[in-house]
């Protein structure tokens, strides 16, 4: 039964078909599909896709992705790139309706640069690429190595070898041969500049021959290159490299060595020649080398490039240089290449020493920058080194190769170093830097002790005449003359101004004083000025003022004293320290910070003038002007007095005593040095109760050089002496005699007189004597001995040291057995008998026919021992009140017997004896020394009071001779000499 709704695949009237089976026409129908398809790619790859015209697929989005064809000729340097460590490689073709990029990605690319089928600039070529269409760009993509087909390459085995390069050489094939004078590693590649002799060329080794190879080279190398002349922005020519093989590189280095004398005859030939900088100047785009060998010269042309590699602070002129290049015909060398074989460091000098015609020399120089001028693309500078001012020229390819922090520094009042070659500008010199290395930004000021100069000393001025030099040396003096201060140095006279003196401050630094003037050499003798510099100060030696002298004319001095007068003069002003006229001028009286007033202690320096024939001090430095604060006595030294201010308190010994109208002068000393100081006649002590010899505390006043407090610590009488042995030699010493007058003289208010006790007249001269004197009294007297009119003659200066007695006639003359009985002053004739001490004082045992007695003597008026001892007749004036001798006359003299020192013994206890040995121990105690010495025969005691001694030191191993009185103490014999006469050390 037939279903509803089915239609029938026949009509009717037909006879009714056999049904088929469609289910297997799917099969059938795939198999035709792909065989078809098959049969379209077998004809697709046996056909040509079609070649069109650049103008017409570039834009054309209908084309985006097709495959065409292109042809045309190769326009740029083949360019490379490398992403993601895949290289890819990108060239352009221009057919005459435009011009499109091909892009080549690895591995593809890879193939294509080790196998040397990249396509250069004036290559024809064919390639099938597939297109990119983008909205402002379109390019084309190369996929297979088969796509590109080389119509013809631009290259020949032989090139041309070119000098030059033109526009009209586009894309031909051609070599150069030259130097290399610039080289850049540019993204394109190795960008080479070649000196050929004739022109600079330029050679581009492009980035797509080195991917996978190395090319070394350098400035000063000789490069052959063939290449192809492509117009580097349409109108530059350089030679592209297409073949390494063909890329000859010659190292600088291997250029041969010729003497510098024969480097005329390589001309047009690359050769080294070695010599020493004579100097370095500019010229037409080169820097001009002046090398020799000490006899020849040969001038190298350097490009800054390779010249700024001579560091101007390491090499000098007179550095052995090696330099290489192409000779040219001119007979300079074409130099390319630059080493420093042997460098002579180059030192600073001070701006004021450079001169014109020290051009083309390398120098180096410091100071402080003065102004900064940017004169179109370079840089000038003024620096200031305080001898002078100089310019520096910064060329612009220096400038920019400069940091930007030596930018930063080059300021004005900053501190720069420079190194360059020194040109003349207009008439002035200026250095060029022309290297980056040149020049030291300091970002700070440089102080004027920084700058070195030659220093020189008085000898050498004469081998650097007419130059800037620090002269150093003694400083002698100063003077003024016309308008001019004139510092004396070892001899030289250096002019100087007034602001530089004023670094010399008198009351710091004095005669002797170490110091550097900065100046040119006029003369041997003569130096002018601008900068003075005290190096050492010598303290100078503050003077009284009455010891400024005329024959200090010219010389520094500082003077202590106290201000007398004040006067003001129009500005100037005129002081007086003591007697000492001081002239402080206007221009340093306006700047006194203190001005003395009358009655102040002053202190002043300044150099002496002589004004009417009588010195005077100038004061130049206003600091050279202070008042001193004086306070109580301090302790000192008599060495400390050279530099004092205020009162010392001195413990000194009194050496002698003299008189200088109006003054007495006293002469002490202490461990430290003696000194002669003025000293009021009321201050002096009685010398026979203590003279010259005695121990004083005084105090001294060192501006005045005077004493104004005197004590006596250890007094020492003035030692008695008979009246015919005091000599001339005695000078200055305080003496004591005891003597009958025989002649008195009235002299004014002063008394002469002649006084004898027998041995011998002496004078003895009484100053405003308040005493009566008459002939054939008896005067015992002590004063200083000094010189008049040839003879020595007492000089009594203290009223109390004049005694006078009641003429004595014969009928004072007395025997011992009358003696008890005695008053007043008696004579005796006795022969001494012996010596001893007792209680603190001295007694003689004497005798005369009527008896013997034991006489208190001081010891003073002992006679010396070596000229008269026990034996000896003696004539003694004896004072029976005070019981005591006043004074001794040797009638007959028995000299110390002389004995060996193992023979003397107890049995000569008291007598005077005389010894002589060898010390063989010292032993000082408080108030003795005491000796053993020995002659050979035995040791012997010698005991020393320290009254006695005095200044005299004992040290074992000495010779003494001494003479004395025998005596015991705790069994030991010893001998007491008890007169300074009587002690000799050899």
């Amino acid at each position: 039964m037939e279903k509803k709704g089915e239609k029938k695949l026949y009509y009717h009237g037909l006879t009714e078909q056999k049904k088929l089976d469609v289910s297997k026409l799917k099969y059938i129908s795939l198999l035709i599909s792909v065989i078809g398809v098959a049969l379209l790619l077998v004809a697709a790859q046996g056909a040509q896709a079609p070649l069109m015209k650049v103008g017409d697929v570039y834009g054309n989005y209908l084309m985006n992705y097709a495959v065409v064809r292109v042809q045309g000729t190769v326009t740029g340097v083949p360019r490379v790139a490398e992403t993601g460590g895949k290289l890819g490689l990108t060239f352009s073709v221009s057919d005459g309706s435009g011009t499109i990029d091909i892009r080549v990605y690895s591995p593809l690319a890879d193939k294509m640069i080790k196998e040397g089928l990249v396509p250069f600039p004036g290559d024809n070529i064919t390639a099938e690429v597939q297109l990119r269409v983008r909205e402002t760009y379109t390019y084309a993509m190369l996929n297979y190595l088969d796509g590109l087909k080389f119509n013809s390459k631009l290259y020949e085995e032989k090139p041309k070898l070119v000098a030059s390069l033109n526009e009209s050489m586009a894309n031909t094939y051609v070599a150069v041969k030259g130097i290399v004078t610039e080289f850049s590693n540019v993204s394109s590649g190795y960008l080479l500049t070649l000196d050929t002799g004739e022109a600079r060329v330029t050679v581009l080794i492009p980035r797509v021959l080195l991917v996978f190879n190395n090319v070394s080279t350098k400035v000063g190398d000789t490069v052959y290159a063939p290449g192809i002349v492509y117009l580097y922005h349409g109108s530059s020519p350089e030679i592209v490299v297409r073949n390494l093989t063909d890329l000859k590189i010659t190292p600088i280095e291997e250029a041969p060595e010729v003497p510098l004398a024969e480097a005329g005859l390589h001309a047009g030939e690359v050769i080294a020649v070695s010599g020493k900088l004579a100097g370095i100047s500019y010229e037409n785009g080169h820097y001009a080398l002046l090398l020799t060998d000490g006899t020849n010269y040969l001038t190298a042309l350097m490009p800054r490039e390779v010249l700024a590699k001579l560091n101007p602070f390491e090499a000098a002129d007179g550095s052995t240089l090696k330099v290489a290049g192409k000779m040219g015909s001119d007979g300079r060398l074409v130099g390319a290449y630059l080493e420093v074989i042997q460098p002579v460091k180059t030192e600073f000098k001070p701006i004021g020493v450079l001169t014109t015609d020290m051009r083309g020399s390398i120098v180096a120089v410091k100071g402080n920058i003065d102004e900064v001028d940017k004169v179109g693309s370079n840089l000038k500078l003024v620096i200031d080194d305080t001898t002078g001012k100089l310019d520096v020229f910064i060329p612009s390819a220096t400038l920019a190769e400069l940091s930007n922090k030596t930018k930063e520094n080059l300021r004005k009042g900053l501190g720069v170093e420079v190194a360059g070659y020194l040109e003349e500008y207009r008439g002035a010199v200026e250095v060029v830097v022309y290297t980056k290395d040149g020049i030291k930004a300091l970002g700070k000021p440089i102080s004027p002790g920084e700058i070195q100069l030659p220093k020189v000393t008085a000898g050498e001025l004469d081998r650097h005449v007419g130059q800037l030099v620090d002269f150093t040396g003694s400083l002698d003096g100063l003077t003024y003359e016309n308008h001019t201060y004139y510092l004396v140095v070892d001899g030289v006279m250096a002019s100087l101004p007034r602001e530089a003196v004023m670094k010399l401050n008198p009351l710091e630094a004095g005669t002797g004083s170490q110091v550097t003037v900065r100046g040119v050499v006029e003369s041997a003798k003569l130096i002018k000025g601008w900068n003075l510099t005290v190096e050492v100060p010598v303290p100078p030696v503050p003077l009284r003022p009455d010891e400024v002298t005329p024959d200090m004319d010219g010389k520094l001095v500082l003077v202590a004293g106290r201000v007398t007068d004040v006067a003001n003069l129009s500005g100037n002003l005129k002081v007086s320290l003591g007697p000492l006229p001081v002239f402080i001028p206007r221009a340093t009286a306006e700047n006194l910070s203190y001005v003395p007033k009358k009655g102040d202690i002053a202190e002043i320096g300044g150099y002496v003038e002589l004004y009417r024939g009588s010195p005077e001090v100038v004061v130049f430095n206003p600091a050279a002007v202070e008042k001193m604060q004086v306070s109580g006595p301090i302790e000192g030294t008599v060495s400390d007095l050279e530099n004092a201010v205020q009162p010392l308190l001195l413990t000194v010994t009194w050496d002698a005593l003299s008189y200088q109208k109006p003054d007495y002068l006293i002469t002490v000393h202490d461990h430290t040095g003696s000194v002669t100081l003025t000293i009021d006649r009321s201050l002096l002590p009685n010398p026979l109760k203590a003279g010259t010899g005695s121990e004083l505390k005084v105090v001294a006043d060192p501006l005045s050089g005077s004493i104004t407090s005197l004590n006596v610590t250890k007094a020492v009488p003035a030692r008695l002496l008979k009246t015919g042995s005091v000599s001339l030699g005695m000078e200055g010493k305080t003496v004591a005699v005891n003597g009958t007058a025989v002649k008195v003289v009235n002299i004014g208010k002063n008394l002469k007189l002649t006084v004898d006790d027998g041995s011998g007249a002496v004078t003895v001269f009484i100053p405003n004597a308040n005493v009566s004197v008459k002939e054939g009294q008896t005067v015992y007297a002590a004063g200083y001995v000094e010189e008049y009119r040839g003879s020595p003659e007492i000089v009594v200066y203290n009223a109390d040291a004049v005694e006078v007695h009641e003429e004595t006639g014969g009928s004072t003359e007395i025997p011992l057995s009358e003696l008890p009985h005695a008053s007043g002053t008696v004579n005796l004739t006795v022969t001494w008998d012996a010596l001893s001490y007792e209680k603190g004082a001295y007694y003689m045992a004497v005798h005369d026919s009527t008896g013997s007695a034991k006489l208190k003597v001081p010891r003073s008026a002992l006679p010396s021992a070596f000229e008269a001892g026990t034996g000896s007749e003696l004539k003694i004036a004896y004072d029976a009140d005070k019981g005591e001798v006043v004074s001794i006359t040797v009638l007959k003299a028995v000299p110390a017997q002389k004995y060996a020192t193992g023979k003397v013994s107890d049995s000569l206890i008291g007598e005077t004896v005389a010894v002589e040995g060898t010390i063989k121990d010292v032993y000082t105690g408080r108030s003795f020394v005491k000796l053993t010495i020995d002659d050979g025969s035995g040791e012997l005691v010698i005991f020393i009071p320290k009254a006695v001694a005095g200044d005299l030191t004992f040290e074992k191993g000495q010779r003494v001779s001494v003479a004395g009185y025998v005596s015991e103490y705790k069994g030991t014999v010893e001998v007491i000499p008890y007169n300074p006469k009587d002690i000799e050390v050899r």
